[in-house]
């Protein structure tokens, strides 16, 4: 492979099994994920009589929500049924967060602490059973 270049071979996700929890490695329970993007906000600041929209840095950043699926499992004790479903620390507002890690390549690391949202099982007629899970990042996200 060309220098610089990688596959999702080379790609592996940490996500905590609770909040406060202990990471656990789920990239072999992972088929699909969205990027992990930070965003920084803006704010529109065109005037009136502008013909053409203008926005202004609000000097915050955020990360989106990240979103995951892949076929469900229940038997694993490190798989996304233990892992990525919903318990009662996700919901206390002062409770520990999650963290979640996504190492890409070479070793560039993205690092965040996150609320996880949702976990769903979705039976599929004629096909594997999946789920789909969505994990709200809170705080700096980082790339070292």
């Amino acid at each position: 492979m060309a220098a610089g270049k990688h596959s999702s071979s080379e790609v592996t996700i940490g996500y905590d099994d609770a909040p406060g929890g202990s990471l656990r490695q789920i990239e072999q329970s992972v088929l699909t994920m969205s990027g992990v993007k930070i965003e920084a906000g803006q704010q529109l600041s065109h005037a009136y009589g502008d013909s053409w929209e203008e926005s202004t840095p609000t000097g915050i950043r955020k990360v989106l929500p990240i979103t995951m699926t892949g076929f469900f499992d229940d038997t694993a004790t490190t798989g996304p049924h233990t892992v990525l479903r919903v318990v009662d620390g996700d919901i206390d507002p002062t409770g520990s967060t999650r963290t979640l890690t996504v190492v890409f390549g070479n070793s560039k690391t993205f690092t965040v602490e996150t609320r996880l949202v949702s976990y769903e099982v979705l039976g599929k007629n004629g096909n594997l059973t999946e789920y789909a899970a969505v994990i709200q990042p809170t705080g700096a996200g980082t790339w070292s």
